[in-house]
């Protein structure tokens, strides 16, 4: 009998292990390249962060798949007048703590979007906010905004819990929100754990939970897709694409994006506040080159900052093709250029571009050095101006141009809010402003020509690739989605074999 009693006893440790490896096994892990710099939504506008809150929080409104803000924590919402918008705040919302959403959460959330750099560029049109209901809010606009309810989509935009986030808890390592999932464990940053929230009030996620790993390297990424460590990973460097087909286990999905990839010039320096030398920058730059040997071709030649995918995008901007001559005979007449500094990220696709640019910098006389910067220090540092030029991905979640031009290029943004060129043109700082205000679509189509038209004239960026995202999932996944307009990840229907 006691026999007995003991093989039961070691079958049913072995029946409830296997359980509890089963539940893990549903739980999707993804890879991605840099550590966020916070788990604040509201702090910073960078994709490691806010690929991973977005998960955790959710925003008064959404973007539909046909780019149509559409509702969210907000049941409805309608204008009053051009500058009023009533939203109707849902009433069976929790936050992960058990506690409700309520409109002061809604209000308080917003208040404190206007004073942080990350987020108060997107929602600067806002002259006051108020409850007209227990279940009723006023966004009043200093005039008519075109892009706000699209910028409201953004994953900064999150909605908090007041009381949690004034309770002195350490929303940057512990956020709380309403979203799908919740944070279960962060440990030393390099792995954030994610447990599915069974009250979400879209419904709880069809898996038990996410994973996002921390790696840095492209070939450790590909590596732990290949041998099954990680399920999900993005942004493969187009050299490895035929790896992940010719696996049987793996599928290579492609993405189009909103995304471009930029050469920033920090129109400060000594060097780069001539824009005949900006010029002569551009002229020598290899585009061609930089998509063939380092996107295979997959994408295109960027021709303006703004992605072709999102509103307001004017591809008809003359194209500065390279012309090494050209660059040279403007350099001969301006005073010789100090070396220059070339900033870029640990992504070995940004290292490979910042070598081609190097090269081509050397050919029309410009001797610069790469360095290679830690993600946070990258975005410190840069945000302080100390960069002579910087290479980086801008990659928007909403389908219009505004938050593209008054971020990058308004003279409002320079810094920490994202106009890392600190570029100032009050000129174009006014058109920008009053495209914004402006409600009719073919007008606004017009006054943003005009803007790209200043940009490229002056340079203080120069676009370089549009990318075509390559996406490696384990064939063990089922129901990959994704948002055709902002090209957000939904990780909620996504079920693991």
């Amino acid at each position: 009998m006691k026999k007995i009693f003991s093989l039961f006893i070691i079958l049913n440790i072995f029946i409830f292990n296997t359980n509890i490896f089963a539940k893990e096994d549903r739980n999707i892990i993804i890879a991605q390249g840099s550590k966020p710099k916070s788990l604040d939504p509201h702090t910073f506008n960078e994709f490691p962060t806010l690929g991973i809150t977005e998960h955790i929080f959710n925003t008064l409104v959404t973007l539909d798949d046909n780019g149509i803000p559409s509702p969210e924590i907000a049941e409805t919402f309608e204008y009053i007048s051009p500058t009023e918008i009533l939203f109707t705040i849902r009433k069976d919302i929790k936050f992960h703590n058990g506690d409700t959403l309520t409109t002061d959460d809604v209000i308080f959330s917003l208040e404190r979007m206007l004073k942080k750099p990350g987020s108060r560029v997107i929602l600067k049109d806002i002259k006051n906010v108020s409850k007209i209901k227990d279940n009723k809010v006023l966004i009043t606009l200093k005039e008519p905004s075109a892009p706000f309810l699209a910028n409201l989509t953004l994953p900064i935009a999150a909605i908090m819990n007041q009381k949690y986030t004034l309770e002195n808890h350490n929303v940057s390592l512990k956020p709380m929100g309403t979203g799908p999932y919740f944070v279960s464990d962060w440990g030393d940053g390099d792995k954030i754990v994610m447990t599915s929230f069974k009250d979400y009030f879209k419904g709880a996620p069809k898996n038990t939970g996410l994973t996002f790993k921390i790696m840095t390297e492209n070939t450790s990424r590909l590596a732990a897709l290949e041998t099954g460590e990680v399920d999900i990973i993005y942004a493969i460097s187009p050299i490895d694409f035929e790896i992940v087909e010719k696996n049987p286990e793996l599928n290579l999905l492609y993405k189009n994006t909103t995304t471009t990839e930029l050469m920033v010039l920090n129109v400060e320096k000594e060097e780069l506040k001539n824009k005949n030398i900006r010029k002569a920058i551009h002229m020598s730059i290899d585009k061609e080159g930089i998509l063939e040997a380092i996107f295979l071709n997959r994408g295109s030649v960027a021709t303006s900052p703004i992605n072709p995918n999102i509103f307001g995008s004017s591809q008809d901007l003359p194209y500065l093709k390279q012309d090494l001559e050209g660059a040279r005979r403007i350099l001969e007449k301006e005073d010789p250029v100090a070396p220059l500094k070339i900033w870029t990220s640990e992504n070995i696709v940004r290292v490979q571009i910042a070598q081609i640019i190097q090269a081509n910098l050397k050919d029309i006389g410009i001797e610069s050095t790469i360095e290679i910067v830690e993600w946070g220090t990258f975005l410190k540092k840069t945000s302080e101006g100390v960069h002579d030029i910087l290479l980086t991905t801008w990659i928007l979640g909403v389908s219009d141009i505004d938050t593209v031009v008054s971020t990058l290029f308004h003279s409002a943004s320079a810094g920490a809010e994202g106009n890392r060129s600190f570029y100032k043109n009050y000129d174009l700082d006014k058109k920008i402003d009053f495209a914004r205000s402006t409600l009719d679509i073919n007008k606004r189509k017009i006054l943003y020509k005009e803007i790209q038209d200043i940009i490229l004239n002056e340079n203080p960026i120069i676009p370089l690739v549009y990318k075509i995202d390559g996406i490696g999932i384990s064939k063990k996944i089922k129901n990959f989605n994704y948002n055709k307009s902002s090209m957000r990840n939904y990780y909620e229907e996504m079920t693991k074999e």
